[in-house]
């Protein structure tokens, strides 16, 4: 039997599969392009449970941002059961589509959505890296994710090669439909093939700067990470990997959030992690906000940023940078690494999972 990549080495991997899905665009992108040509498509969701619920947030931000088009990411089962999708009446149904992201297929909470937007008349598209698996059977399109099969279930690799295919898909749609100029596509395509060249120094400074730090983060009881804009929901996924891996109580916040509450459970054990990217107002509030942590709060402030802002010697500057929607892939970098060290240096195996009742499961069985 093949030995199974660890979690680090997922991570390590991703250079490669982000590679994978530049050089074989024409595999997936066409298809998504004549989606959006011939349905005239006007609103969107993006619809997952866990870490593809974080990416849909990522992808529904793309969309609107590039596409120009209505987007939403509610979870699977609000949309199932509570969202009117078409309220006013101002779309065809046709003209709305639903992505079903799971990347094994087989998420059962993301399937009957899918099968609720059939049965309004939506434009269904399947996201997944298993063809054939229940999604792809129920949607009328498909997506094959370029990922490959993860073989742990922390995912990683398939969450930021998830986000780099979709902006892919993103920027050729939007040049198809003139909602971005030729000079426009250009950058953003330039963009992305620079990232897959710096992925790897990203990989390497994140896994520096944990084992810089290790001893510190050997002791978190108890963390939280923050950010904003396009990287509000980065530190939603960086929670969740944290959460599930080393199983020790982490929150997440929409940066200006933290400071409405929170703050009144916060001391000296407080572990606070910042995403401090691409802003203004919001990059001048966060040199503020870690400030005000470190002089009030905790000593374990961390922040991790591409931008020229001055850094203690906790934090983790980058030198590379990259625009502001590929950064949500940059950015979780360090909190993916962070999960697999740390669990690795406290001896939590991460490829071995610790439930073992599943008589309860968020997956159906796949139909052959």
């Amino acid at each position: 039997m093949a030995e199974v990549l660890s979690m680090i080495g997922h991570i390590r991997d991703i250079p490669r599969v982000l590679k994978k899905a530049y050089d074989n665009q024409d595999l997936y992108i066409p298809e998504m392009v004549d989606l959006f040509t011939k349905n005239n498509i006007k609103k969107v969701y993006f619809l997952g449970s866990g870490t593809s619920h974080n990416a849909s947030l990522v992808m529904r931000n793309f969309f609107t941002d590039i596409v120009k088009v209505e987007a939403y990411a509610p979870e699977p089962n609000v949309f199932t059961y509570h969202e009117n999708t078409n309220p006013a009446g101002v779309y065809e149904n046709s003209q709305i589509a639903v992505f079903g992201l799971t990347q094994h297929g087989d998420s059962i909470s993301t399937c009957d959505a899918i099968s609720k937007a059939n049965d309004l008349g939506h434009v269904t598209v399947g996201v997944t890296e298993s063809l054939g698996s229940p999604v792809t059977q129920l949607a009328n399109y498909t997506v094959h994710l370029l990922c490959e099969r993860e073989e742990i279930g922390p995912e990683t690799r398939g969450y930021s090669e998830t986000l780099f295919q979709f902006y892919l898909i993103a920027i050729r749609v939007a040049r198809t439909l003139g909602r971005i100029s030729e000079e426009e596509y250009q950058k953003y395509d330039a963009d992305a093939r620079k990232l897959i060249e710096d992925m790897p120094v990203v990989i390497e400074e994140s896994e520096a700067w944990v084992n810089k730090n290790m001893d510190e983060f050997l002791n978190m009881q108890k963390s939280s990470i923050c950010g904003y804009g396009q990287n509000w929901p980065t530190a939603q996924e960086g929670r969740l990997k944290f959460f599930e891996t080393y199983r020790k109580p982490c929150m997440y916040y929409e940066q200006e959030e933290q400071l409405h509450g929170p703050l009144r459970a916060y001391g000296p054990d407080n572990y606070i992690f910042m995403i401090a990217s691409e802003g203004g107002f919001e990059l001048n509030r966060a040199i503020e906000v870690a400030a005000y942590y470190r002089r009030v709060f905790s000593e374990h402030v961390f922040v991790t940023t591409c931008e020229d802002i001055e850094v203690t010697e906790k934090d983790l500057k980058y030198s590379v940078k990259t625009n502001d929607l590929l950064s949500t892939i940059v950015y979780v970098t360090p909190y993916q690494v962070l999960s697999a060290l740390l669990c690795d240096a406290a001896g939590i195996d991460t490829i071995v999972s610790p439930i073992k009742d599943r008589s309860i499961s968020g997956h159906m069985p796949r139909k052959d």
